[in-house]
């Protein structure tokens, strides 16, 4: 396994459900799953974990939003 192979594998921990998984998509250089990549796009306002959703991608755009802002 080449290191660029590990160092993916072990940031693949899901930041919605905290799980490692092989499969997903990177937003932010965040990991999120692609069982919570779909629950996210076909969540409605009114489902259970809408909430929950928004929280975390607002951790995304916040550790973003630290990453690029530049420093005087």
């Amino acid at each position: 396994m080449s290191e660029l192979e590990k160092q993916v594998a072990a940031d693949s921990s899901c930041i919605i459900c905290h799980l490692e998984k092989p499969h997903g998509i990177r937003i932010c250089g965040q990991f999120i799953c692609t069982d919570c990549e779909r629950d996210i796009v076909h969540s409605e306002v009114n489902d259970a974990h809408y909430q929950h959703y928004v929280t975390e991608m607002k951790r995304i755009w916040l550790s973003a939003q630290s990453t690029y802002t530049e420093t005087p």
